[in-house]
């Protein structure tokens, strides 16, 4: 499953360039084999599978992806509320495992990575390395590393990496999302110019609790505060995040707290073929 993500990166990556889902090169080159298809007049007559010729009688070519590798950011929120979690498992875990999971696949096409922690201010950047163990190493040290903030202010990684002059890049931003909507204007000016990939990483408790009468009451992880919620009426979460997504046509993927590493590697995995096909259509 994890080889399949790596591809799905490396179609995304050449995206990038060629202003389409998949990029490829019908020839000999490229990075890795794709998939075969018929003979079309224009094709490179050393293309031709010829093993493949000969067990079905029609002349069909191996089309392999393009070899072009590109920046892959990291954007990370490090905020308070990343510390919880109802169900033995909080949403730093999930960041921690989703982010080894994808800076593995990333630097193993041979593309550079680089990570932007933020709370209420940028913690850490971290620009573009290249290499496997470094690569993951490097996300280990820093989603272990104290924190100044505590709170979440996106806006201010948005603008951070809108100041730099990087050509198009992938970028994964790894947040709850909660936090101030101030940042439509920044993620407009970075969906210009990259392709940007929001995983929301989500607690069922953020959004339901057990019907009763009463009331409990719960700490604010960022402010210290405490509230005092009524289990008899809903949660009213806030949606303007996702209503935004929709708004610049960004594909999201939530993960929850609720699930194992095995579910968040295979939503990852479906998240980024259901990617795919809606780019095909596009394409056609």
């Amino acid at each position: 499953m994890r080889s399949k993500i790596r591809l799905h990166i490396q179609r995304m990556v050449a995206n990038l360039f060629a202003g389409s889902f998949s990029s490829y090169m019908n020839s000999t080159r490229g990075i890795e084999l794709d998939e075969l298809r018929q003979y079309q007049p224009g094709d490179e007559f050393r293309s031709i599978d010829w093993k493949t010729t000969t067990r079905t009688g029609v002349l069909h070519v191996r089309l392999k992806l393009v070899d072009k590798r590109t920046n892959i950011f990291f954007l990370i929120d490090r905020s308070g509320s990343k510390k919880f979690g109802s169900a033995g498992v909080t949403k730093e875990d999930i960041q921690s495992s989703i982010i080894s999971i994808l800076v593995e696949s990333a630097t193993e096409a041979g593309n550079l990575v680089s990570f932007i922690t933020f709370t209420d201010r940028i913690e850490k950047y971290i620009p573009p390395l290249s290499g496997q163990k470094e690569g993951v190493r490097i996300a280990r040290g820093i989603m272990n590393s104290d924190t100044e903030g505590v709170r979440t202010d996106i806006n201010c990684a948005f603008k951070f990496l809108n100041s730099m002059q990087f050509k198009p890049s992938l970028v994964f931003v790894l947040s709850d999302f909660f936090a101030p909507f101030d940042y439509e204007t920044s993620l407009k000016s970075l969906v210009r110019k990259h392709d940007v990939i929001p995983i929301i990483i989500s607690d069922l408790r953020e959004e339901v609790i057990p019907g009763a009468r009463g009331f409990v009451a719960v700490k604010d992880l960022e402010t210290q505060g405490v509230k005092y919620l009524d289990l008899s009426k809903d949660i009213m979460g806030s949606s303007q995040h996702l209503d935004l997504f929709n708004k610049l046509n960004l594909n999201s993927l939530t993960l929850m707290t609720d699930q194992n590493e095995e579910q968040w590697t295979k939503a990852l995995s479906d998240f980024f073929d259901m990617r795919a096909r809606r780019r095909s259509r596009v394409k056609r």
